[in-house]
Formats: C-alpha cells, sequence, structure tokens
C-alpha cells in the first residue's frame, strides 16, 4: 500500500500512476491540510482540519459555500488572503485536478479529485470528490496510513493517531531539561543562576567541584520563572561549587 509513483525504469507503477495516465488526470503537488467546512478566504483561519498553518503552506478549500471559491490554496500568514496557488489558479488547470492531502484529524491521507467542468474560474462551481480508495487510518491494531502529530498535538499529549517525530519530541513543552553551572569567587554569599526554563518547577542540587563532590547544603530561593539564588552560609573559593539545576 501507499507506494509513491515510479521515478525509474524499473520502479513499480501504482494504480494511480497507471489511471492518471489512462484517464488523463492532472495531478497537483501534495496539500499540508484541507478544509473541513467554509472558511473565510480574505481572512482565514490559523489551522485547518486540526493542522496549524505557516506561512506557504499549500491547503485544499473543498467545501465553500460559494462553490466557485473553492480551489488549492497558498496560506499567507495570519490576516492575509489565500491566494490560489500556482499549479491550479486557471480554469484549465482544475480540469481532472487531482491532489493529496498530507496531514489532518479528518482528512489526512485522503485524495481529491475535481469533477466539474471549469471554463471561468471564480464563476464556475469547483467541486471536490473523494478520489480512489484509500488504506484506512493506522491503529495499534490496524495496518495503515499514519500521519505526523503538530507541535501542539505533541504537547498537549492527547491524541492516540499520529507519530511523533525527532524534531516534534526535541521542542515537546514538557521536555526533560537541564543546567549545570560552576561558581564561586572567595567573596560573595549569594549567586543567581539562570535556567531559562520559564517555570518554579525545578530541582536544583549545590556540589563541590572538586574531591568527592559532596553535596552542599544552602538556602535555594525561586527570584524568577527563569532564575534561582543560591544563599551560602560562607563564600566558596573560585570555581568551588557546581549548580545543577533540572526540570
Amino acid at each position: 500500500l501507499n507506494l509513491p509513483n515510479p521515478t525509474g525504469n524499473q520502479e513499480p507503477a501504482t494504480k494511480a500512476y497507471v489511471d492518471a495516465l489512462v484517464e488523463g488526470l492532472a495531478w497537483k503537488d501534495n496539500v499540508k491540510a484541507a478544509s473541513t467546512s467554509n472558511i473565510s478566504i480574505s481572512s482565514p483561519p490559523s489551522s485547518l482540519d486540526g493542522v496549524s498553518l505557516t506561512t506557504g503552506d499549500r491547503i485544499l478549500l473543498k467545501d465553500q459555500t460559494n462553490a466557485a471559491e473553492n480551489g488549492i490554496y497558498i496560506y499567507n500568514g495570519s490576516g492575509n488572503p489565500l491566494t490560489r496557488a500556482p499549479d491550479a489558479n486557471t480554469a484549465s488547470e482544475l480540469i481532472n485536478a487531482v491532489v493529496l492531502v498530507d496531514q489532518g484529524t479528518t482528512n489526512a491521507g485522503t485524495a481529491w479529485r475535481q469533477t466539474n467542468i471549469v471554463n471561468t474560474l471564480g464563476t464556475d462551481a469547483i467541486t471536490w470528490q473523494p478520489f480512489a480508495t484509500g488504506a484506512a487510518q493506522a491503529t495499534e491494531s490496524t495496518a495503515g496510513i499514519i500521519r505526523i502529530a503538530t507541535q501542539a498535538e505533541t504537547d498537549a499529549g492527547t491524541i492516540n493517531n499520529a507519530a511523533i517525530t525527532p524534531q516534534k519530541l526535541a521542542n515537546w513543552a514538557d521536555r526533560p531539561r537541564r543546567v549545570s553551572q560552576v561558581f564561586g569567587d572567595t567573596t560573595n554569599t549569594v549567586y543567581t543562576i539562570t535556567h531559562n526554563f520559564n517555570t518554579y518547577d525545578v530541582h536544583v542540587t549545590v556540589y563541590e567541584n572538586s574531591g568527592n563532590r559532596r553535596t552542599v547544603f544552602c538556602e535555594i530561593r525561586r527570584t524568577s520563572l527563569n532564575a534561582v539564588q543560591i544563599v551560602l552560609a560562607a563564600p566558596p573559593g573560585n570555581n568551588a561549587l557546581v549548580a545543577f539545576i533540572s526540570r
């Protein structure tokens, strides 16, 4: 299931590839997400079908109240009007157009074909119908299509039908983080250590920077969301101590 279209002489041809050659279909570059209802073209939302959009993303509108507005668009950022994609901005380019959807709670892994005769763009109805039969969405017990989770979905941790990439995991809001800093100057007894974790919920350990590296008991003050203050009974030697902060 879901083989890519062939590019070399000895590569297998998929049914969709052969159908396109026989039927004269106009395959378009994939879109990131597709609509599930009417949206404003002049002031589009920043997400579509549960997918966060970024400038330059290709999207499919197939559910407009005015069917002449349907089509493949480019997202130009929050508050900016959508523009039709360069490969789908004329009437002729939409005849038998077929496009695949990469992501989305409802539309991930689906394919759509434009079935109406479009003579005048912006006037004639543009109608998108499900194309072919795709594999089912994967579950723990059923093989099928699995989509990539968005960063927001990764942070929320509430969905169970999307894959998390290493990049999403590295940027996960609750990922373990740590900071280690050597300090001590023979003079001061109060030191501020910055961690930039944006939370008071941090664990702080102070230990010697040499010898047996024994734990040093001292007062820890959480002075801000991004720093702690270490208060000692006596000034430590130069670089004599280490502060280890984790969350």
